[in-house]
């Protein structure tokens, strides 16, 4: 019985700890079926994937919020262009 509890506790706390990597990345769903599908090799494949709420601008490159109508480096309209 104690074999049970621990292996329940452990992909719980996979689950909860994919979960809100993937809610920090942007992908909650895909975190949370990784993490208790595939318990830490799933934490792991969370924390090498990229961040689906940035993007690179077009124009210089740098990382923008995919919702953003500006670059906040480059300063050039940038919304219509990304979705």
């Amino acid at each position: 019985m104690d074999n049970i509890l621990f292996w329940l506790g452990f992909y719980l706390a996979m689950l909860v700890i994919s979960t809100i990597i993937g809610y920090s990345k942007g992908n909650v769903v895909a975190g949370a079926l990784l993490g208790y599908v595939l318990g830490p090799i799933g934490v792991v494949l969370l924390l090498f994937s990229k961040d689906r709420r940035m993007l690179p601008c077009p124009d210089c490159g740098c990382k923008i919020h995919r919702d953003s109508y500006l670059c906040p480096q480059c300063k050039q309209k940038v919304f219509k262009r990304l979705k």
